[in-house]
């Protein structure tokens, strides 16, 4: 647009002076303002080095995963034989719809903290989250991506000690009815929804684990057992 008034601004100064030396300092300074400066090349290569990688990858997860437990059950086999987790449910929003896009996963804002395509890709295939409810930064970012207004993991007055043992799992588009675990695995049976979120938290230490030093694997299933989603943790 700017190159285009700049044509028009160099045109009429030719057909109306002629070219003398005053319409060429005229011409000069119009094609100088046509020019973006150096300082917005930088700005834009900054946010360009936010959304994607420096060079065309293959990429699976945006982060490190921690693997699969070594141990694993089939879901119904959990469902069946498995122990009741008791949980707290700290949001529970019926009419919730998934957002297409939130204005904090713009390059321009928070310096792009959220704005890495690959990341946006991830959280846009799941409908299951897990997270540490410790930890103001993790929370923060955790919220952000997800693009949920509030989470608030203090609910029903947990303190700080409960917390540190606690994992919070937010659903999305689906109604929890019960928590199984057995093993390294949880899982979260749900009706699937068109609309909703919940939240909730589960202290590891009502679980049994199999092996304390490997990853958690919860599972988003429905009631007849058939898996939705996962989150390993």
């Amino acid at each position: 647009m700017r190159f285009i008034l700049s044509a028009v601004i160099i045109a009429m100064v030719t057909y109306i002076h002629g070219i003398g030396d005053e319409p060429k300092q005229v011409l000069t300074t119009a094609f100088v303002e046509a020019q973006p400066s150096l300082t917005q090349d930088k700005e834009l290569l900054r946010r360009l080095e936010k959304l994607e990688p420096p060079t065309p990858t293959d990429i699976q997860t945006p982060f490190f995963q921690r693997p699969f437990p070594s141990m694993m059950k089939t879901t119904k086999d959990v469902m069946h034989r498995g122990v009741i987790l008791p949980f707290r449910l700290i949001l529970n929003d019926s009419q919730w719809q998934k957002p297409l896009y939130k204005e904090q996963w713009h390059s321009t804002y928070s310096g792009g903290r959220w704005a890495y395509m690959p990341l946006r890709l991830f959280y846009a295939q799941h409908r299951l989250f897990t997270t540490s409810a410790v930890g103001l930064s993790n929370l923060y970012d955790f919220l952000h991506n997800l693009g949920l207004s509030d989470l608030n993991v203090e609910q029903k007055g947990a303190t700080q000690v409960e917390r540190v043992n606690e994992v919070v799992a937010v659903v999305m588009q689906a109604k929890i009815e019960r928590v199984v675990t057995k093993g390294n695995q949880v899982i979260i049976v749900a009706r699937p929804q068109r609309t909703g979120v919940q939240a909730i938290t589960i202290n590891k230490l009502n679980m049994k684990l199999d092996n304390e030093d490997e990853a958690i694997l919860f599972q988003l299933v429905t009631p007849d057992g058939d898996e939705i989603d996962y989150s390993i943790y």
